[in-house]
């Protein structure tokens, strides 16, 4: 019976007095604040029965709420915030007994089930609130919030803009230089010239290899057209040709006929004198004057050949100036397009060629050095609140980070050297010496973990992000 007693009696103490490694910094006793949560043990030795006694209501997990207290069954509520696990563990005993009007103080203990989170803010990808874990440094912190940020979102959307830009400016250019060429093709073709006049500056860049593709892509079509629209007046001038031809040949034979029908008049004349005289017979002159009114006739129809025949001249003719107005008229309507077309360009080249000088004049610049100043050394700051007084530690890679704490990350000339305070009564800690860090150092329990500064605040020589990254890989 007295070893029972014994024994139970040394559980209870362990119950009471056993502190929470894990979240025991080097400086003294883990703090609780809002959001952590706790959980509860309270049990009683009642020596009438031999027993121990758990106090069922009160044997479970609570969160501290936002105004720094502990709900209980029986007991109400207790304050937590800034209060140790030894303390509060007191605290929910003595409220106990003079709840219960218990005899004998009840035995409590507390330990942490969930911390209340970390935030994590500044050149990181990903800032925010996280769950804490136990022993977890800056560099693991910074690891959670997804790395350090390597370019800003403005950076990036500016170099996106000034690419589009550029390439819009070059299209554009290349553009201009197209509808350049093809407005001294369809000049040549309107004066007619044999050959394409291509402006000064279009001929000083036959070296680029799609100034020299536009310019030989015009020649080839100022060629094609003008072989096609010669072909087609050509092919009207020879059937110009043929009824001039047919005409001549038609007017030929027309004074031929006139001939044969004189000598047919000069004949019937001659036979009607004899008819008349009797030394002929009238059927001899009705076959004479029957022969007449068929040549006429037959030259009629000559005449009328080679009235269509000249007709079908003029129609040529007609068709040859149709096509030459036809083809006059489809290049000026070409050229005014193409004219309107270059002083549409030639307006967007120039609001394009502004907003890229005043890029490289003005914004590149101070956006090369926000690159340059992103790429630099990162430095790392933890406010770390302590009731009423927030306290601003300058820390780096190795510094603990605690529950609650908001580590704040700057790179390049976003860090500045100070530390300012941020409320009435904020403390600002600086990094203790490497002695002093040393020192303390091998003075920490074996049970801590040994990567941590002292005070979770020292800024401990170690190697930067950087290095720690090339060891990594």
């Amino acid at each position: 019976m007295r070893s029972r007693f014994i024994a139970i009696a040394g559980l209870l103490l362990l119950l009471v007095r056993a502190p929470y490694a894990a979240a025991m910094p080097p400086d003294g006793a883990y703090r609780l604040g809002t959001g952590d949560q706790v959980r509860v043990k309270v049990y009683e030795w009642r020596s009438a029965v031999g027993e121990v006694y758990g106090w069922a209501a009160l044997n479970a997990d609570f969160r501290v709420g936002p105004d720094g207290k502990i709900s209980l069954p029986l007991i109400g509520s207790v304050p937590a915030t800034g209060q140790t696990l030894d303390q509060l563990a007191d605290a929910i005993a003595e409220r106990l007994q003079t709840t219960a009007a218990l005899a004998t103080r009840p035995h409590a203990s507390v330990e942490v089930v969930q911390f209340r989170p970390f935030y994590i803010l500044g050149s990181v990808n990903h800032g925010g609130a996280y769950d804490y874990q136990p022993g977890i440094t800056v560099l693991q912190a910074v690891s959670i919030a997804g790395g350090l940020r390597v370019n800003d979102p403005a950076l990036l959307t500016f170099e996106r803009a000034s690419l589009t830009t550029a390439g819009e400016l070059r299209v554009l250019r290349l553009e201009h230089s197209g509808l350049l060429t093809r407005k001294a093709r369809l000049q040549a073709e309107l004066d007619e010239s044999g050959q394409v006049s291509f402006p000064a500056q279009m001929a000083q860049q036959q070296n680029d290899p799609e100034i020299a593709r536009l310019i030989s892509r015009e020649q080839a079509m100022f060629k094609a057209r003008r072989e096609a629209v010669s072909s087609q007046l050509e092919a009207l001038q020879r059937l110009k040709d043929l009824l001039n031809r047919e005409v001549a040949s038609l007017q030929s034979k027309t004074e031929t006929m006139d001939q044969e029908l004189a000598l047919l008049k000069k004949e019937v004349t001659n036979t009607g004198a004899l008819v008349k005289q009797g030394l002929a017979v009238a059927p001899r002159e009705f076959t004479l004057r029957q022969t007449e009114i068929e040549a006429e006739g037959k030259k009629l129809d000559v005449d009328a050949a080679i009235l269509h025949a000249r007709e079908d001249v003029e129609k040529a003719d007609q068709s040859m100036i149709e096509l030459r107005n036809k083809t006059r008229n489809e290049t000026l309507a070409e050229l005014g397009q193409v004219e309107s077309k270059l002083a549409e360009t030639a307006a967007r080249i120039k609001t394009a060629t502004a907003i890229v000088q005043r890029d490289q004049e003005v914004i590149e610049p101070g956006m090369a050095a926000l690159s340059d100043a992103q790429n630099g050394p990162p430095q790392y700051v933890i406010l770390r609140s302590n009731g009423n007084e927030v306290t601003k530690i300058a820390a780096d890679e190795t510094t603990s980070v605690e529950p609650g704490d908001t580590v704040e990350v700057k790179r390049g000339r976003q860090a500045g050297p100070d530390i300012e305070s941020s409320s009435s009564g904020t403390n600002v800690i600086e990094p203790p010496s490497n002695a002093d860090a040393q020192s303390e150092q091998r003075s920490k329990p074996d049970d801590t973990l040994a990567s941590d500064p002292p005070g979770g605040i020292a800024k401990a020589a170690g190697p930067t992000l950087k290095d720690s990254a090339k060891k990594r890989h």
